[in-house]
């Protein structure tokens, strides 16, 4: 069974974000919020309803993984309550309806019940509001700046992505967060063992990147 979101955060997300804003690099400050690079943000056009967006997540997987239910793990399309619910804190009503929330979607495919692959996409009404709750999600991760170089690593093909191999032995992982016009995403890769899931997160994000 897949964690969900949020709790797969709190052990993929050992540092602060990088969120690309829009072609540009953006970066963090110290505590922790995303800065505009000061580039326009890129044309993307915004999802008008669920059933889009969830064309959206149409990804191209390896051979053996099966598309899951959209009512398996908690997965399908996100509204406000259930954002609120999968974020889980105490002003995450306050913080969503200020980013300007407009909707949520998530999909999985597995192969077994170790190798799973799932992207989340939260669309809000501006880039403004997903690069604010991006920032709110990393840094919910209490992550120590001390540790920030292990398991990171980059997207070539994406400005501002950050990815990271999970530190957990017992729960083998690599993702890849970023941000893209109104939209905040998660790509999650795990596995039996870390063996290619960085190189999968990787391409899997890109091509995510790619539909939105």
């Amino acid at each position: 069974m897949a964690r969900p979101r949020w709790a797969a955060l709190a052990v993929l997300a050992t540092i602060t974000m990088a969120a690309c804003t829009g072609g540009g690099q953006a970066k963090t400050t110290a505590n922790g919020r995303v800065d505009d690079a000061g580039s326009a943000a890129p044309s993307v056009k915004p999802a008008r309803s669920s059933a889009e967006l969830s064309g959206k997540l149409d990804l191209t997987v390896p051979d053996g993984y099966a598309l899951q239910p959209d009512n398996l793990d908690d997965t399908g399309p996100s509204d406000l309550d259930k954002a609120v619910s999968d974020d889980g804190g105490d002003d995450a009503r306050e913080v969503l309806t200020r980013d300007h929330f407009v909707r949520g979607y998530q999909r999985e495919w597995a192969r077994n019940d170790k190798d799973q692959i799932v992207s989340y996409v939260y669309q809000f009404a501006d880039n403004a509001g997903a690069t604010d709750y991006t920032t709110r999600v990393i840094a919910g991760s209490g992550a120590p700046p001390a540790e920030t170089s292990a398991g990171v690593f980059g997207v070539p093909d994406i400005a501002g992505a950050v990815g990271v191999n999970g530190s957990d032995p017992t729960f083998p992982t690599s993702s890849v967060t970023f941000v893209k016009g109104p939209y905040s995403v998660q790509v999650v890769v795990n596995g039996a063992s870390p063996a290619g899931l960085q190189a999968m997160a990787g391409a899997l994000a890109e091509e995510q990147y790619a539909r939105l």
